[in-house]
């Protein structure tokens, strides 16, 4: 029976780094759509303004409103934009040098930080680069992209402040986005600044949790979390017969019998905790993931159905093994 045990364990533990691969697969997907919106989430908000407000104005209202953790960026086209910001910004890919600090989105001096295919536009007489704007020279501080090819790769990012904004222009001639935690709680704050309220998501959602564009790019991997899970119920079965097949035939009491149910359940539960862990740590290890916490969780949140499937699945008393004993 010890064999049969360390086959299955070796089984649960090959199941999950599955789950893992398929979860580190959506992830490298979700990372790359995220970098071809210029590293902004899914979630971002877009908002179309007709106003004649000026940008610079809109900074100045924006940080008189007090708000925090949040990302706006100002765009002029799919290869131009204005950025300011509060609180922690996401993660850049970046190859060279830093992306902007809070001390950028106050200072009078804008600064660039450009996309990789873009480093033969800039004027670089001695070690550090310029992008030209207009007959205005701007310091190039980092340098963003990936090894694979995506849209962030061809933009140009310019820091604002309240104190100055680059060739300041209207709402009207801009495409707004607003990326951040808060931006459920602050939505009609921002609506009154821009002055518009009309505003979309960057993955347009149809339902108030999930949109149509969620369930489709998620679909595979639900479906293939599905089939891993229908094959771990069947792990648990496989594991609850060779429980029983070894125990089937001693006669114990109901007392003793409903310990013994117990124990073996702690046993399993054993067996399939310590194969999740070695399965995660695997994943963790070898593949790209984001959420590890989440997703460990998850995790044991399933192991924990498991457990209880097990336990279900083991005779409840002495009378199921009265029946096995005279029926040979």
């Amino acid at each position: 029976m010890r064999l049969k045990k360390i086959i299955l364990d070796c089984l649960l533990v090959g199941l999950t780094v599955l789950g893992m691969l398929t979860i580190s697969q959506r992830a490298k997907t979700n990372y790359s759509q995220r970098l071809n919106h210029n590293s902004l989430s899914e979630n971002a908000v877009i908002f179309n303004s007709k106003s004649q407000q000026s940008i610079q104005k809109t900074i100045q209202k924006i940080d008189a409103a007090k708000l925090s953790h949040f990302q706006i960026q100002f765009n002029v086209d799919s290869r131009f934009s204005y950025v300011y910001a509060k609180g922690k910004l996401s993660s850049v890919p970046l190859k060279d040098g830093r992306f902007f600090s809070s001390y950028d989105f106050k200072s009078q001096i804008p600064v660039v930080v450009a996309g990789q295919s873009r480093l033969a536009e800039l004027y670089k007489p001695a070690s550090q680069a310029y992008y030209q704007d207009h007959g205005r020279y701007l310091s190039v501080i980092g340098v963003v992209g990936t090894n694979q090819t995506t849209t962030l790769d061809q933009h140009i990012f310019v820091s604002t402040s309240p104190e100055f904004v680059l060739n300041d222009r209207p709402l009207n001639k801009v495409t707004v986005l607003v990326d951040g935690p808060q931006m459920g709680a602050h939505l009609k704050t921002y609506q009154k600044i821009f002055k518009t309220t009309k505003h979309s998501y960057l993955t347009p959602k149809t339902t108030p949790l999930v949109g149509v564009n969620w369930l489709r790019q998620n679909a595979g991997v639900i479906a293939v979390i599905a089939v891993l899970m229908i094959i771990a119920v069947g792990f648990t079965y496989l594991f609850s017969q060779v429980i029983n097949g070894y125990h089937a035939q001693k006669g114990l009491s109901t007392g003793l019998y409903r310990k013994f149910r117990v124990a073996q359940t702690q046993i399993f539960a054993l067996h399939l905790v310590v194969s999740s862990i070695i399965g995660f740590s695997i994943g963790s290890w070898f593949f790209y993931l984001t959420g590890r916490t989440a997703i460990f969780i998850g995790l044991m949140i399933i192991d924990l159905i498991l457990i209880g499937i097990f336990y279900y699945l083991i005779p409840k008393g002495k009378n199921n093994i009265l029946k096995k004993r005279f029926s040979h």
